[in-house]
């Protein structure tokens, strides 16, 4: 009896052990400054996807697809290699801001740099046609935010002219995403309200690159069987940089990352039942079109598919898990909520929801779940998910319920 006990004792640390200890070692190289937030610049994202593929290579995993660890693809990007300054000046007193803290440019602003008095706007103003190197302004509110954006989209996309800022004062939370086209214009937002007449000066490097190249990575471990496959999936893109700030994307999706790492680890060293992909997408932030290029060039059956569960934000866990897709899927969620044992404190539920890479899947009829935590540091799309205080709650508990419930399924 003892003996026994021994032996299943053992047999849960292969599971049950830290895995946050390894996961923060893997945050802090993907969000370190030379990855410049894994997005356009500084090779970030090829520093990124080469770290993930020793990380495989140390984990005895096989490439993927053809022989290859990579599935190369391109898409166009506005980036951001160089400097992005604003500075006012009043009444002889100069105010330098931050870059990602006190103002941000709209990720489809084309390079600037601009000097003048600010020209106050309000809702239904008209842009001329032949406006050149003019500085508009207009304050944004919880009543006119539907008017603002209309406002945006027009003098980015519809004005003819070309050379012009359009600054937003927005004092609510801000949420950068890359964008695919770069305008003949700019946008700023700044948080603090401009007096009537400021003078600002605003400069911005901006590069569109119509090909911009990344790759997905890939990678494989044979199961006891291969007429099904399980495929674990996690973006390792983020947004990148704008000047001095840089958008580390800890939580989005370093986190994810560092789960799947871990995965992957586990399975190298315990044969899973069935074949087991593990996809780390470039290109979610943009438009999903990492996993979109996946589908599209499979480099096995995607029929064969049992499950695909997507990790996308899980460096938290203070309120427990969500699950999207869990109303489709209910035989795997009620299997989740079975095995957890109050390990996590809340399984939640969700129904259908196209915010990561498992919505591409789903569409075709795969299969496909999502699983983010809840609580914990609310940091998105900004400086402030730099990993810092990032609690690793659920990471753990999460970690050994994805593999208690996918050899159960």
């Amino acid at each position: 009896m003892r003996y026994l006990f021994i032996l299943f004792f053992l047999s849960n640390i292969s599971i049950g052990s830290s895995q946050s200890d390894l996961a923060r070692e893997h945050l802090s190289i993907l969000t370190s400054d030379s990855l410049g937030g894994r997005g356009f610049t500084q090779n970030g994202q090829e520093k990124a996807s080469n770290y993930i593929i020793k990380k495989l290579q140390e984990y005895d995993l096989k490439a993927g697809g053809d022989n290859n660890f990579r599935q190369e693809l391109t898409y166009p990007v506005n980036t951001f290699p160089g400097s992005a300054q604003f500075s006012v000046e009043n009444q002889n007193a100069i105010k330098i801001y931050g870059a990602g803290k006190d103002f941000l440019f709209h990720s489809a602003s084309a390079s600037i740099d601009i000097k003048g008095q600010i020209e106050e706007i309000s809702i239904g103003f008209k842009f001329s046609r032949k406006a050149k190197n003019k500085i508009f302004y207009i304050e944004k509110t919880a009543n006119n935010a539907k008017e603002i954006e209309d406002i945006t989209q027009s003098f980015l996309f519809d004005l003819k002219a070309s050379g012009n800022l359009l600054i937003i004062q927005d004092s609510a939370k801000w949420s950068w995403f890359p964008s695919s086209k770069q305008s003949n214009n700019s946008v700023l937002y700044v948080k603090d309200h401009l007096k009537s007449g400021a003078e600002i000066r605003a400069t911005n490097e901006a590069k569109f690159v119509s090909n911009f190249n990344s790759s997905n990575v890939i990678g494989k471990i044979e199961g006891e069987r291969s007429d099904s496959v399980i495929l674990l999936s996690a973006h390792y893109d983020h947004i990148g940089q704008m000047g001095s700030a840089i958008f580390r994307g800890a939580n989005d999706n370093a986190s994810g990352v560092a789960m799947l790492l871990a995965l992957a680890k586990y399975y190298g060293e315990n044969q899973p039942k069935l074949d087991t992909y593990f996809l780390f997408t470039t290109a979610e932030e943009i438009g999903l079109l990492g996993s979109y290029y996946f589908i599209e060039n499979p480099p096995f059956d995607l029929r064969k598919i049992k499950m695909l569960v997507n990790l996308d934000m899980v460096g938290t866990g203070e309120e427990g898990i969500t699950v999207v897709n869990s109303k489709k899927h209910n035989r795997y969620f009620e299997l989740l909520q079975k095995l957890n044992n109050d390990r996590i404190t809340k399984i939640k539920a969700r129904g259908e929801a196209c915010n990561s890479d498992h919505c591409l899947f789903d569409q075709i009829g795969i299969p496909a779940v999502f699983i983010y935590t809840l609580g914990g540091k609310q940091a998105y799309h900004d400086v402030y998910d730099n990993g810092e205080d990032l609690s690793l709650e659920a990471f753990d508990e999460l970690h050994d319920l994805i593999i208690e419930s996918l050899n159960k399924y």
